[in-house]
């Protein structure tokens, strides 16, 4: 199945709510999958690649759309159209997951089974909704807009979200990037509550880290 693929600038200049798109999805109209697509393909290889990296990521994505289109007519709205396929992209991608160590012999490690979280980072670092208590030390109120205009942080911060363990990254793509709510997360990559908000914090304190060198040096 060949399913085009769209740039983010298309994304954003098309809103999409559950409550237009539903009733046509579950009539099979097929605009209102073009426009599903359109919208999600990118954000759901994100999911993707934060679960299984990027050489398989597109065809997990491709294998989700399949199973949407086989499922779409029993969606029953119980979760967001949104949470529905990043469950269905996550599943696929934690399915190749586990084949691919499985062929290769490796012993699966469970998303949650990592320990020793207290060491690894403070928690006074953080407020209850998850944001930093104090911002790192060099920064202005503009300051982050500004980075991300240099090429160099840039290539710093993706080299730093490649390096975050699997579990960490898809976490942290799913609530800071894609905006999920912690119980959506938990059950589309099948966590804890605790153990989400570890690794949550493991994955936010190593970028924190990584900003706060790059304010005060310049270099990754």
């Amino acid at each position: 199945m060949a399913v085009p693929t769209y740039s983010m600038a298309d994304v954003l200049t098309s809103p999409l709510t559950d409550l237009e798109l539903l009733p046509d999805l579950l009539a099979g109209e097929a605009a209102a999958f073009e426009r599903l697509v359109r919208h999600y393909h990118q954000p759901m290889k994100q999911v993707a690649q934060a679960i299984i990296g990027e050489a398989q990521a597109e065809e997990a994505v491709q294998e989700a759309w399949i199973s949407v289109v086989r499922s779409v007519r029993d969606f029953q709205g119980r979760s967001s159209i949104k949470t529905w396929l990043f469950t269905i992209v996550a599943n696929e991608a934690k399915s190749r997951l586990r084949k691919n160590r499985y062929d290769h012999g490796a012993r699966e490690v469970p998303m949650d089974s990592q320990s020793g979280a207290s060491d690894l980072f403070d928690s006074s670092r953080w407020r209850n909704d998850g944001h930093w208590q104090q911002a790192p030390r060099a920064w202005h109120d503009d300051s982050p807009d500004s980075l991300l205009s240099h090429e160099e942080f840039r290539l710093c911060l993706d080299k730093t979200l490649a390096k975050l363990p699997a579990d960490q990254k898809a976490v942290l793509t799913l609530r800071d990037y894609q905006g999920l709510e912690l119980d959506d997360i938990c059950n589309i990559l099948g966590l804890t509550a605790s153990n989400t908000r570890v690794l949550l914090h493991r994955a936010r304190l190593t970028v924190y880290a990584m900003v706060e060198h790059f304010e005060e040096t310049g270099t990754c």
